[in-house]
């Protein structure tokens, strides 16, 4: 019965991330928890915990006597995070090269590899999986270089910033130009040349940050 429970919430919380992600849900909209259970035809314990969830990711806040709203996120923060990226990723790239080994250079080498599959295909590219593999190919960076503590600063990044890089992905030249990067810093870290792997990190976030100040600068 646990299981079953824990597959509902499951289910409840990646239907709530992506309505949130993909703007469906805007920023200050409230959530009500009576209509996500009438949604999905479930009870309403599962969007209670999925509610929990999605404040830790920083993605809804809880307003006392007003209810649950979608989170808003101002370009300060946005500042804020694709900075801290900037320092964290490179740290993250530099370390994992003196550790890394060659199984360890094929699961990055397998995670681009679908990367470029989705960028390539002639169809709508898949923007939410992107995302994620983006987000894996740090992360697995982090987990080889052994630091525990940055991958989960990473995540926590990674949570709060989600709809924000589905929103730059959106635009084909930004998602080409990423993919790029990703497979020029897995050629450097295989040619263990930290310089390169760390200036590309870099660069390949710097790039993020200015799309969205385009997007911002585009709303106004």
């Amino acid at each position: 019965m646990k299981l079953q429970s824990k597959s509902v919430v499951d289910h409840t919380l990646k239907y709530l991330e992506d309505m949130i992600v993909k703007g469906k849900l805007g920023p200050g909209q409230r959530i009500k928890e009576q209509e996500i259970s009438s949604q999905l035809g479930i009870s309403r314990l599962p969007v209670r915990e999925a509610f929990k969830i999605l404040e830790t990711e920083g993605l809804i806040k809880r307003e006392p006597r007003r209810g649950v709203f979608v989170s808003e996120v101002t370009s300060d923060d946005i500042w804020e995070i694709y900075t801290l990226k900037i320092g964290l990723y490179s740290v993250g790239v530099i370390l994992a090269i003196d550790k890394i080994t060659d199984n360890d250079i094929r699961k990055l080498e397998k995670i681009v590899l679908q990367m470029e599959k989705i960028v390539n295909e002639d169809s709508s590219p898949d923007i939410i999986k992107y995302a994620e593999l983006n987000n894996l190919f740090h992360k697995t960076t982090t987990i080889i270089a052994g630091h525990g503590r940055l991958r989960k600063m990473v995540q926590s990044l990674n949570n709060q910033i989600k709809r924000i890089s589905y929103r730059s992905f959106t635009k084909k030249g930004h998602l080409k130009s990423s993919c790029r990067y990703h497979r020029q810093i897995l050629e450097a870290i295989k040619s263990r040349d930290k310089i390169l792997a760390e200036r590309l990190t870099k660069e390949h976030i710097v790039k993020a940050l200015e799309v969205q100040k385009e997007l911002d600068e585009g709303q106004h």
